[in-house]
C-alpha cells in the first residue's frame, strides 16, 4: 500500500509539470529551472540525490516555499514522514497561508496514518530510527536548542500643539519558547516631558505579559496583561485575539483590549488578512465604544518579504478610535487623524534580529483644530543558542 502512495506521489508530478530530460547532478543557477531539474530527478526514483540537491535549493532560497514543499515530498517518500512535517510546520510558520504546504501536509498525515500498523517493524530498524531523529533534530534545532531571547525596545511619539509632548518607552523583556506558544515579559519605561504650565517631567514603569498559544493547526491566540501605578500607562490593560486559518491563505482575526484609567474603555479589533506568495495584506478596524456612542477607525497594510524573516511594510489608516496606544488618554478626545507608517525587519544574523518603523500622522484634537504627530520605534531581539 505504501509503494501505491509513493508511485501515486510521482505520478502526480508528471502530471502537474512536465520535466525535461537530462542529468541532474548539478543545479542551475535558476531557481525555477533547479526545481524542475530536482523534481525530474525525483520522478527518475533517485531519491537521495534529489534531496541533496532540494536540500541546497532551500538552503540558497530561504523564502522559496515551492522547493520547501518539493523537500518535504522527497523526504516523505522515503518514508521519513515525521521529518517531513516537522519541515511542513516549520514552512507554514513563516508563510502560513501557502496553500501547497497546507495540502502536502495532510497528504503526508495520511500516509502516516497508513503506516501506524508497521510501526513495530521499523522500531527494530536501528538505521531508520537514526536517520528519522538526526532529521528531526536538524530542522527543529532553531527552537529546542535556543535559551531565553532577549528583547530591548524603544519607542516615542511627540507631537507640538497645543503644546509640546514627547513621549518616549524604554522596553526591555525575555520571551520563552513552550510546547503551546511563545511567553514574553516586559518592563516598560515610561519618561515623559510637557512644556505645560507647570511643565512636566516625568517618569514610570509598565509590567508586561504576553502568550501567543498555538490551539489548533489553523488557529492561534494572542493574551497580554499589563499594569502600572504610573498614571501616564493605563493601570490595567488586557488584551485577547484570536486568529483563525481559512484556506487560500486568507486569515481572519477578533479581539480585543480593555484599558483602565480612571474609567473602564473597551477596543473591540477585527481584521482580514491574505498571504498572496510573497506578500500579506491586511485590513484592520478597531471600534472605540462611548457612553455617547462610538467611533472607528480602519487601517490597511501591505507587507512584501524578502525571505522567510525580512520584510518591508507600509500602513495607512483613518478614523478616530486608536490603534495601539501607549498612554490612551491622550487620545480619547481626538476628533480624527489620518496616519501612515513604514516599518522593517531584518534578520542579521542566527542570534540577531532588528524591526524598526516610523509613523506620521494629521489629527485633529478639537473641533477645528489640528497637528502633526511624530512616531518611532527600534526593537532588538537576541536569541542565543545552546
Amino acid at each position: 500500500m505504501k509503494s501505491l502512495y509513493i508511485v501515486t506521489a510521482l505520478l502526480a508530478i508528471l502530471f502537474f509539470g512536465f520535466a525535461p530530460d537530462g542529468s541532474a547532478q548539478v543545479i542551475p543557477d535558476n531557481p525555477e529551472a533547479a526545481f524542475d531539474t530536482i523534481r525530474t530527478t525525483a520522478f527518475e526514483g533517485r531519491l537521495g540525490e534529489a534531496e541533496t540537491l532540494a536540500r541546497e535549493l532551500v538552503k540558497n532560497n530561504p523564502g522559496y516555499g515551492d522547493a520547501a514543499v518539493l523537500l518535504a515530498n522527497i523526504i516523505a517518500w522515503q518514508e521519513r514522514y515525521d521529518e517531513a512535517l516537522v519541515m511542513l510546520d516549520s514552512l507554514l510558520v513563516a508563510q502560513p497561508g501557502h496553500e501547497d504546504a497546507m495540502i502536502a501536509r495532510e497528504t503526508i498525515n495520511e500516509w502516516l496514518k497508513s503506516s501506524s500498523d508497521k510501526e513495530s517493524q521499523l522500531a527494530d530498524s536501528s538505521l531508520i530510527q537514526t536517520a528519522d531523529k538526526q532529521g528531526v533534530d536538524e530542522f527543529t534545532s532553531d527552537t529546542l536548542d535556543r535559551g531565553v531571547d532577549i528583547f530591548l525596545g524603544y519607542n516615542f511619539d511627540t507631537f507640538q500643539e497645543p503644546y509640546s509632548r514627547f513621549w518616549q518607552i524604554f522596553r526591555v523583556g525575555a520571551k520563552y519558547e513552550t510546547s503551546v506558544g511563545p511567553i514574553l515579559g516586559t518592563v516598560n519605561f515610561g519618561n515623559l516631558h510637557a512644556d505645560t504650565d507647570p511643565r512636566i517631567v516625568e517618569t514610570g514603569i509598565q509590567v508586561q505579559a504576553e502568550f501567543w498559544p498555538k490551539i489548533s493547526k489553523r488557529t492561534y491566540a494572542w493574551l497580554a496583561y499589563a499594569y502600572s501605578p504610573f498614571k501616564y500607562f493605563p493601570k490595567h490593560r488586557a488584551a485577547a485575539e484570536y486568529w483563525y486559518n481559512l484556506n487560500k491563505g486568507w486569515v481572519m482575526s477578533a479581539g480585543a483590549s480593555y484599558y483602565y484609567f480612571d474609567r473602564h474603555i473597551v477596543i473591540p479589533t477585527v481584521s482580514v488578512e491574505k498571504y498572496a506568495g510573497k506578500y500579506w495584506l491586511s485590513a484592520r478596524t478597531y471600534i472605540h465604544l462611548k457612553e455617547a456612542g462610538s467611533s472607528a477607525s480602519v487601517f490597511l497594510s501591505i507587507r512584501r518579504y524578502c525571505n522567510d524573516t525580512d520584510y518591508l511594510q507600509f500602513t495607512a489608516g483613518a478614523g478616530t478610535a486608536p490603534d495601539e496606544p501607549w498612554d490612551l488618554v491622550v487620545d480619547l478626545d481626538r476628533q480624527k487623524a489620518a496616519a501612515f507608517k513604514m516599518i522593517f525587519n531584518k534578520k542579521l544574523s542566527d542570534s540577531f534580529t532588528v524591526k524598526a518603523g516610523a509613523g506620521y500622522s494629521r489629527e485633529e484634537y478639537l473641533n477645528e483644530q489640528r497637528r502633526n504627530r511624530f512616531e518611532g520605534f527600534l526593537n532588538i531581539f537576541f536569541s542565543p543558542i545552546k
